[in-house]
């Protein structure tokens, strides 16, 4: 099964939600979490830079900007992009722009500060570059087989300011922990040489996040940090 498959079951025949969280509560308090951690030079300056891979109709998007912050998603499915778009109410033609570029689209808010992608997150965007304050990864990385997880980490290695922080959360299983999607994640996976290690530090075990109502899967979360570029491993 394909993810525009999967994400048409979800959206259009009924099915099963499979990851999604969309309690609102939960995205408040990662948003909350996410301030808490951020390093801002200056105090005046409370909007930040927020980036969402792979974010599907992650409803955290829609609240962020809804709080100030300026946040771009990207998605491979343009069904899941489309149903994100919803969220921000009004009309594609009155309150978005649609940029087309090879192989997908980018919807850019007429009001400002929302850049939603549907096309390929490891394709490398230099305008992304050394953008961003924060990414909220929920579930991407451990949704990702071994062998595409260095290009992700790649990417937002690129992506993430110098001290710029990753919000991530990942599964911890009980059972078929090399079974996935989606996999069995511990800190050390993440900070593997060819992941995150080289260019972030673990600055933050934030234990389980909250309740999958599962005695077999828990929702952990992690913080870590942008190392200063020419200081990496």
């Amino acid at each position: 099964m394909t993810w525009a498959t999967t994400w048409n079951n979800i959206l259009k025949e009924g099915g099963s939600g499979r990851w999604k969280v969309d309690d609102l509560g939960i995205k408040k308090k990662a948003l909350t979490t996410i301030l808490n951690f951020v390093n801002r030079s200056n105090e005046k300056e409370k909007s930040l830079k927020i980036l969402c891979p792979l974010a599907g109709d992650d409803p955290f998007v829609q609240y962020a900007w809804s709080q100030g912050h300026d946040v771009t998603s990207i998605d491979l499915v343009p069904a899941a992009v489309d149903a994100m778009r919803q969220q921000f109410g009004g009309s594609d033609e009155e309150d978005w722009t649609k940029v087309k570029e090879e192989n997908g689209n980018v919807w850019k808010h007429n009001g400002g500060r929302a850049t939603l992608y549907s096309g390929d997150m490891m394709k490398k965007r230099p305008e992304l570059v050394n953008k961003f304050d924060v990414v909220y990864d929920k579930d991407s990385f451990g949704a990702l087989p071994m062998n595409i997880r260095q290009s992700f980490c790649k990417r937002l290695s690129e992506y993430t300011k110098d001290d710029g922080i990753i919000y991530i959360e990942v599964k911890n299983k009980e059972f078929n922990k090399d079974m996935g999607p989606p996999f069995h994640v511990e800190m050390n996976d993440l900070m593997e040489e060819i992941n995150f290690g080289s260019n972030f530090k673990h600055i933050s075990n934030l234990g389980e996040v909250y309740s999958l109502q599962s005695n077999a899967m828990f929702q952990m979360g992690h913080i870590l940090q942008r190392v200063k570029r020419g200081g990496e491993k």
